[in-house]
């Protein structure tokens, strides 16, 4: 839809100058653009993540032809409004390191037009004015991206992942034990009486207990494994293992700092084979019922078919 609006005023600007036939090039592009932006939004669904970066790159071509064939402060030269569109898009649709990119080569083809094409009056006036209004949309886009997502993918109170931010942590981190051949686990917390406590001593006093649990569960794992609040009273912890047996000493680590503030259950289960996520969390959540019956504020791991306490 950028593409096909972009192009579509392109086209109108050009149309309504009183000598369009100094602008052919700007006909030719805007009007093959529009034809190829309309097939694209026919196909959107089929478009991969490479075709939007490659679709995004020929829009910055596409408006940088346009500004070296502009004269002077004609309305080609006004094209540099559209740099603002592809800053705006990359950083709310595209990875950091891939909108850092294309805002490079923003910057690059434009000081390339400046001067190899058509200059204005001013070109480093120009220059400047338009780097900065590109970099200050790369920078309040991704700045407000990012709080969205962080409070799209962060429970509020805790400050650590929620369900959606595990589901998306949980696809990448498979993918690298997949690549690794590691070894995963998936452990359950489960605070035990937590509803008692709300109901003696009140909310306040449950929420700074997860608050507390959170913290120490962080302080608990390793930098780059990931912990979540799954609802309630549970939380929910990914890890990557060089061998299963590795995993008693993350859990013997959960259970010492935890265990310091309230008492808890932990099931967990650790495997090579990286199967269905449902599967995976159902067979963990099994584990802490047994976990609940057998062990007194400890945890219980479980490998594939076999038992570990």
């Amino acid at each position: 839809m950028l593409c096909l609006t972009g192009s579509a005023i392109g086209l109108l600007i050009t149309l309504s100058l009183q000598d369009p036939l100094q602008y052919k090039l700007n006909l030719a592009l805007n009007g093959v653009f529009l034809v190829v932006s309309s097939l694209l939004y026919l196909r959107a669904d089929s478009i991969t993540r490479r075709g939007a970066n490659i679709i995004v790159a020929i829009g910055t071509m596409v408006i940088t032809l346009q500004i070296a064939t502009g004269s002077g402060m004609d309305p080609a030269i006004m094209a540099v409004v559209f740099y603002a569109w592809v800053a705006l898009y990359v950083f709310a649709f595209l990875s950091t390191l891939e909108a850092v990119t294309h805002i490079g080569f923003v910057i690059l083809c434009y000081s390339l037009a400046l001067i190899f094409g058509q200059r204005p009056s001013a070109p480093l006036s120009d220059w400047i004015l338009t780097t900065s209004t590109v970099l200050v949309a790369s920078i309040s886009t991704g700045y407000l991206n990012y709080q969205i997502r962080r409070i799209a993918l962060t429970d509020p109170l805790t400050g650590i992942a929620n369900r959606k931010g595990w589901d998306l942590a949980y696809q990448r981190e498979i993918a690298r034990a997949q690549r690794l051949g590691n070894a995963i686990l998936i452990a359950i917390v489960d605070l035990n009486n937590f509803k008692q406590i709300n109901d003696l001593y009140g909310h306040a006093v449950g929420d700074r207990i997860l608050v507390e649990t959170a913290r120490d569960l962080k302080e608990a794992i390793r930098p780059f494994d990931l912990v979540a609040r799954w609802g309630g009273d549970e939380f929910v912890i990914f890890a990557l293992l060089e061998n299963p047996d590795s995993g008693h000493l993350l859990l013997d680590r959960v259970v010492k700092h935890v265990g310091r503030n309230t008492e808890l259950s932990c099931g967990a289960y650790a495997t090579y084979l990286t199967g269905d996520h449902d599967d995976l969390l159902a067979r963990a959540d099994e584990v802490l019922y047994k976990a609940k019956e057998t062990s007194n504020g400890g945890y219980l791991l479980e490998f594939a078919s076999t038992v570990d306490s």
